[in-house]
């Protein structure tokens, strides 16, 4: 009997998310993706820990298809021209601010400038 439990019923509008409560980390998330990349037409698998609602850590994998695969390569390509680089990242933590942000003055230099 499998440990995963599906936690939404598979259709087209909805990813398909397997969800099993945190023991050993390593090797829970691993199983984890191991049983998301078994779904039928998954080409990626996107997975993060969550607060389930029990108040218990558990691993949250989708299933990417390839459509939903390309809709995150979108994104990230996005982000990656809208970023301003400022920070040097280390592994996956990353200062990110848009271009937008960047050109918008700080409530700090406003009240400086109206000092003067």
């Amino acid at each position: 009997m499998s440990k995963f439990r599906v936690a939404n019923p598979p259709d087209s509008a909805q990813l398909t998310q397997f969800v099993t409560t945190i023991k050993n980390a390593e090797q829970q998330v691993g199983e984890n993706i191991i049983e998301a990349l078994k779904h039928p037409g998954t080409v990626a698998v996107l997975t993060t820990a969550v607060l389930g609602p029990d108040g218990q850590q558990r691993v949250l994998s989708m299933a990417l298809d390839a459509d939903r695969m390309n809709q995150v390569q979108e994104i990230l390509q996005t982000s990656v021209e809208e970023r301003e680089d400022e920070e040097r990242c280390y592994g996956f933590h990353c200062l990110v601010k848009t271009k937008a942000a960047m050109e918008q003055p700080s409530a700090d230099e406003d009240a400086s400038s109206q000092t003067n």
